[in-house]
């Protein structure tokens, strides 16, 4: 199958909503609680309209298996992304994370160097962060992932 990244765009809000509140994704992420439509629709609208934030749906072939948010402040590009239930465990983290960095570097967006944050619980995420050259630190509760790019 070919794997590839896609803007996404409004009409994607209804699957990452319902990623976003999958129990399991519930689990791993920073905020707990369930997400009602009208928040997430408000908050998706902003993110899409917002020029220093670049957010992808992860194709495999015509399938929506994932997303992936880039927030970018200065050169820093904080990475926050979700596999699709039904996908996970399927390698598409790694993939996710890969294909990002190529997508950046050539939107020539000015990031210089990827960020993310995990529970430190949360091993999935930590390996498809390590298997991409990034770099750990603790930060507490949760830990800091990074990589020049």
């Amino acid at each position: 199958m070919s794997f590839y990244l896609r803007k996404a765009t409004i009409e994607d809000a209804q699957d990452i909503l319902r990623w976003r509140n999958d129990p399991a994704t519930r689990e791993n992420s920073f905020t707990k609680n369930k997400i009602s439509l009208m928040s997430h629709m408000n908050w998706f609208g902003r993110k899409l309209a917002d020029e220093n934030c670049h957010i992808f749906i992860l194709m495999d072939g015509e399938k929506k298996v994932g997303n992936i948010r880039v927030d970018v402040t200065d050169e820093v590009g904080e990475i926050s992304y979700m596999i699709a239930p039904d996908a996970r465990g399927k390698g598409y983290g790694k993939k996710i994370i890969a294909l990002l960095e190529e997508e950046l570097r050539q939107e020539e967006t000015g990031v210089k160097t990827l960020t993310a944050f995990t529970l430190k619980e949360n091993m999935a995420s930590a390996r498809c962060f390590e298997v991409n050259g990034f770099s750990c630190e603790d930060a507490g509760d949760s830990l800091c992932y990074s990589k020049s790019i």
